[in-house]
């Protein structure tokens, strides 16, 4: 029952600030539904997206980011995870949020969108399922294989879930639980808007926070969840091609930038270009 409001949630508050008229595709009775051939599409967008994403300068730029990030955070996780970790590990609120985002982990809610648009004939819904399911697999697969590297175990082992210790390495890092939650938060900003991420912002955050508080994930997990997630929404997004996103995310994201290595009388340097 409580997926159930939660999904009813998230795709009113994806409609929340949609003003512009849907998409239109004939009436749904003369559609062919092409569910295989979609499927198909958001996996070839998550292939694509696995070195895509690391094509444009902007992500070249976020992927730095987020090395140096990972590096700071794994070198002060004891230091910041302390004063997150609390006596009291039970409440509830939070613990059920973080439980909830297995859930939000597997294709449930993708297709939930999907159904949603297929049958209102809305084909930025459509896209945007798609998308989300490429980018929720892309980030859930590059999550697995980072996992096998021996960064660090939890820093508690005890009384671990089976999807705690399931599909993935004995490192910690990253985080797989913010990924349901962050992955959807970014991709409704980009095709929705701000006020349509607030809500699965708000559940990615407290599930970060939750995880780290319940010593489940040191800070630099939940930290380095969200920039794959990121980078994996973005890499998904250059190979779709997409354009049609949110003003305010094309305000922030869609810009062209470059960075070169340039010589001038034999003195190096660099030399950026942006234009808003």
């Amino acid at each position: 029952m409580k997926y159930s409001i939660f999904i009813l949630l998230l795709i009113l508050s994806v409609h929340a600030e949609d003003k512009v008229e849907p998409e239109s595709l004939p009436p749904v009775e003369e559609l062919r539904y092409d569910a295989k051939e979609d499927l198909i599409d958001s996996l070839e967008w998550a292939w694509k997206g696995s070195y895509k994403q690391f094509e444009t300068t902007q992500n070249k730029i976020f992927f730095g980011l987020a090395i140096a990030a990972s590096i700071y955070f794994i070198d002060n996780d004891e230091r910041i995870s302390q004063n997150i970790v609390k006596k009291n590990k039970n409440e509830k609120v939070l613990r059920a949020i973080s439980d909830a985002s297995i859930f939000f982990n597997t294709p449930i809610v993708p297709i939930a969108f999907y159904s949603w648009g297929r049958s209102h004939s809305d084909n930025k819904m459509i896209q945007f399922s798609k998308e989300y399911l490429a980018a929720q697999v892309l980030t859930l697969v590059e999550s697995a294989a980072i996992s096998l590297v021996p960064v660090h175990q939890r820093p508690d082992q005890k009384e671990l879930s089976f999807w705690e210790k399931a599909f993935r390495g004995q490192s910690s890092f990253p985080s797989g639980h913010v990924v349901g939650y962050s992955v959807l938060a970014h991709k409704s900003f980009q095709f929705y808007g701000p006020l349509a991420s607030i809500l699965p912002t708000t559940l990615a955050v407290a599930t970060a926070y939750e995880r780290v508080h319940g010593e489940k994930h040191y800070i630099s997990d939940v930290v380095a969840s969200g920039f794959l997630s990121f980078l994996a929404c973005e890499g998904v997004s250059v190979a779709t091609g997409y354009k049609r996103h949110h003003p305010v995310y094309k305000w922030i994201f869609d810009h062209d930038f470059s960075l070169d290595y340039i010589r001038k009388d034999d003195i190096p340097g660099m030399r950026v270009s942006f234009s808003w």
